[in-house]
């Protein structure tokens, strides 16, 4: 099991599709544009961790330092009033180093540490690389990121100019945004294998759905109040899809990069909320909520 880093990650790149994506979809416009001054904030710190290269121990502690006071002063600036007011109050009152830290060790965290941890240690632990795995505490298995033990986020299918290659299926990690190969049908939070037990959920007019017979109406995705997306007849995420398990009842949204060669997928996914609130209407829980707590 060999961990590796999604080729079209980098700061920039994910700063540009998400401007993109907001220009195309306007329901999550405000999401994105809260993400991507985000990003921006951390491509800075991961320019300047890679240049200090601080010791893994001592990467909650740099974490909360450099990178924590600017992601409150982005949150404060740009997000919605929820947002804001959640990230100063916890601010002044959190142990700082420590709540990162408590990411770090994989500990539970209410909604608002957990933004703050996690958007200002990730740009770290990415500088870091493989020794990531220094600062992390958690499994090692192909359930869990094998250079820092931590949960996927998300699903993808790496693109492939032969046609006649079944792609690979990768998981890309929560907190390092490291990324691994795993099996294709099974599930990535509990490891079911019995096809009967796992759900497979794509719009109408994509070839997934066509495939699995399970397929979300247009006007499934109509309870998102954007004209737009009502408006529009052909699929809106050909390239995303619901992966759910019914045995532990958790899903991923899977990013096919193949249909898609621009996607990014940890920004495409941010982006397909639509599909995240018809996969929670039905009882499912992501096995991590993304950044932006989706």
């Amino acid at each position: 099991m060999t961990a590796t880093l999604w080729a079209g990650a980098s700061y920039a790149q994910r700063i540009r599709r998400a401007q993109e994506l907001a220009q195309r979809w306007t329901f999550a416009a405000e999401v994105l544009g809260v993400y991507a001054a985000l990003l921006e904030v951390q491509e800075a710190a991961h320019t300047r961790a890679r240049s200090e290269m601080p010791a893994p121990e001592e990467a909650a502690a740099y974490a909360a330092r450099n990178v924590l006071p600017r992601i409150v002063e982005i949150a404060a600036a740009k997000g919605p009033p929820l947002l804001q007011q959640g990230v100063l109050e916890r601010f002044d009152s959190i142990d700082l180093e420590g709540t990162c830290r408590a990411w770090l060790r994989g500990e539970e965290l209410d909604g608002f540490d957990r933004f703050l941890a996690r958007a200002a240690t990730a740009p770290v632990l990415e500088a870091l690389g493989a020794r990531a795995n220094e600062a992390c505490a958690g499994t090692r298995d192909d359930r869990h990121c094998p250079v820092c033990g931590g949960l996927p986020q998300l699903a993808y299918f790496a693109a492939s100019d032969d046609d006649l290659v079944t792609p690979h299926r990768y998981l890309e990690c929560s907190r390092c945004s490291g990324t691994w190969a795993f099996a294709r049908m099974t599930c990535a939070s509990c490891g079911e294998i019995e096809t009967k037990r796992l759900l497979c959920f794509s719009e109408r007019g994509t070839l997934e759905g066509e495939m699995t017979g399970r397929t979300i109406r247009k006007a499934d995705l109509d309870a998102v109040p954007d004209e737009s997306l009502r408006a529009a007849s052909a699929p809106q995420f050909p390239h995303v899809r619901i992966d759910g398990c019914l045995s532990c009842s958790r899903y991923l949204l899977t990013i096919d990069a193949g249909r898609d060669r621009r996607a990014v997928p940890v920004v495409d996914e941010l982006a397909a909320i639509p599909l995240s609130l018809y996969a929670q209407e039905r009882g499912l829980r992501k096995v991590v909520a993304n950044q932006m707590g989706f």
